[in-house]
C-alpha cells in the first residue's frame, strides 16, 4: 500500500514503479454549514480517485480534524505543548533619565511602530478548542488495550483488512486486538465464521474474534429513519411542488439536490446505512478505531447531497472511524 502524500516529504514517490495508489481524506465535518459547491468538489475528488484506480480512505473524528483556527497550530508549532499559543506582542520600554540630567523626568517610550516580537506564552483555550486539540493528537499516544473493529462488508482487494494489520504491528497499537464483523445469513453463521477464520489465517492476520451479523438487512428503527429524513430535508428537490420545467431547471443549476425518484430508487441502500450505524453503536461503541468498508455512489447517478448524508449517517456518534475502499487490486498474499 502506498499512500498519496506530498512529493517533497516522500522523495521515493515516482522512483521506478513506486507511485501513490491510495487517497487519504479527512471527513468533511462542516459540510452542512457551507456552500454545497464545496461538497460537490469533495465528492468529485473521491470519484476522481476511483477513476484513477486509487483506493480511498476517509478518517472521521467526531470533533473533526481542523485545528487551523487555533492560534499557534501551524507546522512550526506542532511540537509545542497543547494550550501553548505563540503571540506577537508590541514591547513597551520604560526609559528613565539620570537625576542629574537637566532633561525632563522619566518617561515611557512605547515602541508601537517597532517590529512585532514573537513570544510563547500560555494562553488558555476554550473547552471546545482544547478537546479538539486533544482529539487531533490522540493517535500520537500509545493506545493501550482495546480493539480495532473491522467491518468488512465488501471484498475490495483486502485494503480494509491490511490497514488494521499494519497498525497492530506498530508499538502504539500493539496492545490492540482485531475484531472482524461480516454480514451473513442467520442459518449460515457458523459456516461463514469458519470460512472467514480460514481466510484470515491464510493471510496471516491475527484476530481475536469474528462476528457474523445475521440481522444486517433488518429494517432500521423508525426514529432513526425520521432523523435521516430531517437530515436530507434541506437538500430535497421536491419536484412535486413545482412545474416539471421549473424542477428540471433547478436540478440543472443545483445538481446536488436529491430528487424524489432518486430517493425512492435508493431507499434500500439508505436504510442499509441507517441500520449499519445502529449495529456499529451496538457492537463497536467502545472500540479504539473502527475500520469499515466505504459505500460507493455511482458517479452521475447519486447526488452529492445524498451520498454525503449516507456518510454522515453511517459514521455519526461513533469512535474514530476509518472508511476504506480499495481499488479491487489484491493487497494481500497467501503463503507461497
Amino acid at each position: 500500500m502506498v499512500l498519496l502524500v506530498d512529493d517533497e516529504k516522500c522523495p521515493a514517490t515516482g522512483l521506478g514503479r513506486l507511485r501513490p495508489n491510495t487517497l487519504v481524506l479527512g471527513f468533511k465535518t462542516n459540510w452542512s454549514d457551507g456552500h454545497m459547491r464545496d461538497v460537490d468538489i469533495y465528492i468529485n475528488t473521491i470519484h476522481d480517485a476511483f477513476d484513477l484506480q486509487f483506493g480511498v480512505v476517509i478518517l472521521r473524528l467526531q470533533d473533526g480534524l481542523d485545528i487551523s483556527h487555533i492560534p499557534g497550530q501551524d507546522e512550526s508549532s506542532l511540537e509545542k505543548p497543547a494550550g501553548t499559543v505563540a503571540k506577537e506582542m508590541p514591547v513597551t520600554v520604560s526609559v528613565a533619565k539620570d537625576s542629574d540630567s537637566d532633561s525632563c523626568p522619566s518617561k515611557t517610550t512605547s515602541l508601537q511602530n517597532s517590529p512585532m516580537i514573537s513570544r510563547d506564552i500560555k494562553s488558555p483555550l476554550s473547552l471546545r478548542d482544547q478537546r479538539l486539540l486533544d482529539t487531533s493528537q490522540q493517535f500520537r499516544k500509545k493506545q493501550g488495550k482495546g480493539t480495532i473493529d473491522v467491518w468488512w462488508l465488501f471484498d475490495d482487494g483486502g485494503l480494509t483488512l491490511l490497514i488494521p494489520y499494519l497498525l497492530t504491528n506498530k508499538k502504539k497499537w500493539g496492545d490492540c486486538r482485531i475484531r472482524v464483523f461480516i454480514g451473513g445469513k442467520i442459518n449460515r453463521i457458523d459456516h461463514d465464521r469458519r470460512a472467514m477464520a480460514t481466510l484470515l489465517s491464510r493471510f496471516r492476520i491475527d484476530f481475536s474474534d469474528i462476528n457474523v451479523l445475521g440481522d444486517i438487512n433488518t429494517k432500521p428503527k423508525k426514529h432513526n429513519k425520521l432523523s435521516f429524513k430531517e437530515l436530507i430535508e434541506p437538500y430535497r428537490l421536491k419536484e412535486d411542488d413545482m412545474e416539471q420545467a421549473e424542477a428540471e431547471h433547478l436540478k440543472a443549476l443545483e445538481p446536488w439536490r436529491i430528487s424524489d425518484n432518486e430517493l425512492e430508487l435508493y431507499r434500500a441502500k439508505t436504510n442499509r446505512q441507517i441500520r449499519l450505524n445502529e449495529l456499529l453503536k451496538e457492537h463497536s461503541s467502545s472500540a479504539k478505531l473502527i475500520v469499515m468498508s466505504l459505500p460507493l455512489a455511482r458517479k452521475g447517478t447519486i447526488s452529492s447531497a445524498l451520498y454525503m448524508c449516507w456518510l454522515e449517517t453511517l459514521s455519526r456518534d461513533l469512535p474514530p472511524v476509518l472508511l476504506v475502499r480499495g481499488n479491487h487490486q489484491s493487497v494481500l498474499t497467501f503463503y507461497s
